[in-house]
C-alpha cells in the first residue's frame, strides 16, 4: 500500500485524468501510464477482465506510476474483497442507488473501525512482509478510494445522501445507463438526462467532494472543467478508434 496520489491531487483542488481500459491489456496499461494519465479505470463490469487478470493489470500500472482503480462487476462483499486484495488502489462502484447501499460498500471495502473487510497477508498488503498488518489496515483505510457511479433514477434522487456517506470519496456520472434508466436510452442530450446532469453537478458542489464523468468523442474537456468536474476519463477504445479513423482518412486522401 502506497500513497494514493489521486487523493493528494484532488485535495489541492486540481483535476485528475483517467484512461478506461476494457480488457486484459497490460501493455496498454503501461502506455497509458507513460502517456501521463493519473489513473486507470480498469473495467471489470463491461468486459471479461477477471480478478487474476486485473492483478496483472495492477502490476503494469504500478510499474508506470499510474494509479489503478477497478470498476467492479457488482457490489457484493466477496467481489469487493477480491479486487481490492489484488492491489487496486480504489473501486468504481456500479449501480449505487442510495445511502444504505453506499454504506454497505464502505463497510466491505474498509477495515475496522470503518468496516469489516477481510484481512490477510495478500498482495495488497505486500504479503505482510513490509509492515505490520495493523499499520497496513490504517494505511488502506486512508488511501483506498471509493467512487460511486450515478447511473440510475434512484441515485439522482438520493445524491445528497450518497455523497454524505463517510468513505465515499466522490461520484461519477454514468450517462449511458442513466439515459436508459430515465427511459431515453442512448439520448445523452435529452432534457431528462441534462436535468439529471445538472442535479449531479449541483450536488457535487454542495458536498465539496469531487465529481466527474467520461469525456466522449467531440466533447470539450474545458467545458467539463468549467462545470466543476474534477474526475475526467476517456475510453482507450475511443482514443484508438479516433486515431484509426484519422489515419485511414489521411491515407485515402493520397
Amino acid at each position: 500500500m502506497y500513497t494514493n496520489k489521486l487523493k493528494t491531487i484532488l485535495a489541492q483542488g486540481d483535476p485528475i485524468s483517467g484512461c478506461m481500459i476494457q480488457g486484459y491489456m497490460p501493455a496498454l496499461a503501461e502506455i497509458a501510464g507513460l502517456a501521463g494519465f493519473d489513473f486507470l479505470f480498469l473495467d471489470a463490469e463491461h468486459s471479461a477482465l477477471s480478478v487474476s487478470e486485473c492483478e496483472n493489470m495492477v502490476r503494469a500500472a504500478e510499474a508506470r506510476s499510474v494509479v489503478p482503480l477497478v470498476r467492479i462487476p457488482n457490489n457484493d462483499h466477496d467481489t469487493i474483497l477480491r479486487y481490492l486484495d489484488c492491489g487496486a488502489m480504489g473501486l468504481i462502484l456500479p449501480g449505487i442507488r442510495n445511502a444504505d447501499e453506499a454504506r454497505a460498500v464502505v463497510h466491505a471495502a474498509k477495515y475496522y473501525p470503518m468496516g469489516q473487510r477481510g484481512l490477510n497477508g495478500v498482495r495488497a498488503s505486500d504479503y505482510g512482509m513490509t509492515k505490520p498488518l495493523s499499520q497496513y489496515t490504517a494505511d488502506a483505510n486512508r488511501e483506498t478510494m471509493l467512487l460511486a457511479i450515478i447511473e440510475n433514477r434512484d441515485a439522482v434522487e438520493n445524491l445528497d445522501d450518497i455523497l454524505a456517506v463517510d468513505g465515499i470519496d466522490g461520484i461519477i456520472l454514468g450517462a449511458s445507463d442513466l439515459s436508459q434508466s430515465l427511459g431515453v436510452p442512448g439520448q445523452g442530450n435529452h432534457p431528462l438526462v441534462l436535468d439529471a446532469k445538472a442535479r449531479f453537478i449541483d450536488a457535487g458542489k454542495r458536498s465539496g467532494k469531487p465529481f466527474g464523468t467520461v469525456v466522449r468523442a467531440g466533447e470539450s474537456i474545458d467545458d467539463y472543467l468549467a462545470e466543476g468536474m474534477k474526475i475526467l476519463m476517456v475510453n482507450a477504445y475511443a482514443l484508438f478508434g479516433g486515431a484509426c479513423k484519422t489515419f485511414v482518412k489521411n491515407f485515402n486522401k493520397k
